[in-house]
């Protein structure tokens, strides 16, 4: 998700271009990764239909890597669908894949093994966070609440 923006700055917009950049990427999954970089707001779609960072996009480019990742943290925990998965699985205290796969059907229509394929990615992308650890096939959050962080940012500024 994170590279997706260094892609778009560097002029990649195609969704071969995005896969290329990534590396061992087919141009489906640099489409995918595009579409979460999108749903996160670090790009947009310019008045012409080409890929472009948003403001916040842009910003993001300037941080450095942990900065990056806290910034990442905190999207996947406000925006949706991402807040949604985090809140069911908080709800659940844990979910196995193919519960966390359940859950991305239950706001998406999809086939069970396209909801196999995403839960597998999304898990990875949680650990790769620091929001989930993985015990036992269970996915089980570790970060405090959202609130929570809102408000130790606020207290931290």
């Amino acid at each position: 998700m994170a590279r997706v923006p260094e892609a778009i700055a560097r002029g990649l917009t195609t969704k071969s271009q995005i896969a290329d950049y990534l590396g061992n990427k087919v141009p489906r999954q640099g489409l995918y990764y595009a579409q979460a970089a999108h749903t996160l707001g670090l790009i947009e779609r310019d008045a012409g239909g080409e890929l472009a960072l948003t403001t916040y996009g842009r910003a993001f480019m300037s941080y450095d890597r942990i900065s990056k990742q806290r910034a990442l943290r905190r999207l996947v925990l406000e925006r949706e669908p991402t807040r949604t998965l985090v809140a069911g699985l908080r709800a659940r205290g844990g979910l196995s894949r193919h519960g966390l796969a359940r859950l991305i059907q239950e706001l998406v229509p999809l086939a069970d093994s396209t909801a196999g394929r995403r839960a597998q990615t999304i898990e990875r992308w949680l650990c790769e966070l620091g929001l989930v650890n993985k015990d036992q096939g269970q996915l089980i959050f570790k970060a405090p609440a959202p609130t929570n962080i809102a408000a130790g940012q606020r207290q931290a500024a």
